[in-house]
């Protein structure tokens, strides 16, 4: 690799690891590209270089906690398999979602930002799509008598009721350790009761 195309991996590297710590102190709403220069130490007209506007930064961002989640979540490849216990697979899959999500910094801001734009939400929904194709094939081939259709319905109500409990159960969490703990708790047994009408 030539120095100028490590220095500006690095420059690019540097500027959202700034924005992901930004958006865990101000938030969506107060995260903006001249506070983003102060902290980073970097002119404007650096930021500018790499990320044409604040959208743009924070599809890097998005992007990346959709590979980090899709990393996380690979367990779901494992429920193809009828001798794996579908249960502690779905429980597993809840603890490596919430272990990403305390890693990545500004998370509920990005997950926020998701919302924002379609172009932002548009990332989200490829991102739940892929993950329902693992689950939908596995329990497919674990026998469910279901149309392929109402089995993305299933996966994609499942991934984002999970989703949003946790969202809650995080922002609880801030204050309250234990309700964090317990919301988490009651998530794995609603995703299981849910999920028994197809999984066998």
């Amino acid at each position: 690799m030539v120095p100028a195309q490590k220095r500006a991996e690095e420059t690019v590297k540097h500027i959202l690891n700034t924005s992901a710590k930004l958006l865990d102190e101000v938030g969506l709403d107060g995260f903006n590209t001249n506070l983003l220069a102060d902290r980073s130490r970097l002119r404007v007209g650096t930021i500018y270089r790499y990320f044409p506007n604040k959208l743009a930064i924070l599809r890097a961002l998005i992007l990346e906690y959709a590979n980090h989640m899709k990393t996380a979540l690979e367990i779901f490849n494992d429920l193809a398999d009828p001798e794996k216990e579908w249960q502690h697979i779905i429980r597993s899959s809840i603890d490596n979602y919430v272990a990403a999500a305390k890693k990545q910094k500004g998370f509920i801001s990005i997950r926020r930002a998701m919302q924002a734009a379609p172009e932002l939400s548009a990332i989200e929904k490829h991102l739940v799509r892929d993950l329902s194709e693992s689950i939908v094939e596995a329990i497919i081939k674990r026998g469910a008598n279901v149309s392929k259709k109402h089995l993305f319905h299933v996966a994609g109500t499942f991934l984002m009721a999970a989703a949003a409990t946790y969202d809650l159960a995080y922002l609880k969490g801030k204050k309250n350790h234990q309700a964090e703990t317990e919301i988490i708790a009651e998530l794995k047994l609603m995703s299981i009761s849910y999920l028994a009408n197809y999984l066998t």
